[in-house]
């Protein structure tokens, strides 16, 4: 008799101890959930405040959708249409007009931190080649620059950078000024010269 008492209180240590063990692990669980969930709640709240593309602590809301390719600075990288601070990629301004359409595209990009793509862009010269690939429309767009380091806003932070929405297709490369700092926007200009599909 007292063989099978020693058993059963075996097994129902054995039960109480699995119990413990699976209420520790859903315990953990919740905990890692509700992290998950602070966590997309902080990222909505992010990406729904206004955004000031120049400040690298800011974004707002969407994703890649198109390439970047600059073939003197060997840059070639997304570019985005939520934030400036992503590696490996720049940032298009919502209000600026579309890739390869009437007036200013204004492309955002940083020159020390989040890859520095911009970090030589004070090496384009008239005629250097610029390319966007829509990756929505599937097309191509290739810009020419036409002037760089002739367009210096001292005064974004009162007078913020604007772009036309009508007019010949341009593109606005904007970085900032002096490198590594934020006191002025750098802008390249740019023309549309072709447009293909791909």
């Amino acid at each position: 008799m007292g063989k099978y008492r020693i058993l059963s209180l075996i097994i129902i240590v054995g039960c109480l101890l699995s119990a413990a063990y699976v209420m520790f692990i859903i315990f953990d669980k919740m905990h890692e959930i509700e992290a998950a969930q602070k966590s997309v709640k902080n990222y909505k709240e992010r990406m729904s405040a206004p955004v000031d593309a120049l400040d690298p602590n800011t974004n707002s809301g969407q994703l890649v959708t198109g390439e970047l390719i600059i073939p003197k600075l060997e840059v070639d990288c997304s570019i985005r249409s939520d934030t400036v601070n992503a590696y490996d990629a720049v940032y298009h301004y919502p209000q600026s007009a579309a890739y390869g359409q009437p007036g200013e595209c204004g492309i955002l990009g940083h020159r020390t931190t989040y890859s520095g793509l911009f970090r030589n862009i004070g090496d384009l010269k008239p005629g250097d080649k610029v390319i966007i690939k829509d990756l929505i429309l599937k097309k191509v767009y290739t810009y020419e620059v036409t002037s760089n380091g002739d367009d210096i806003r001292w005064d974004y932070k009162t007078n913020p950078v604007t772009f036309a929405l009508e007019g010949e297709p341009m593109l606005l490369l904007i970085t900032c000024y002096p490198p590594g700092e934020k006191s002025a926007a750098y802008i390249t200009h740019c023309k549309l010269i072709s447009a293909s599909s791909f």
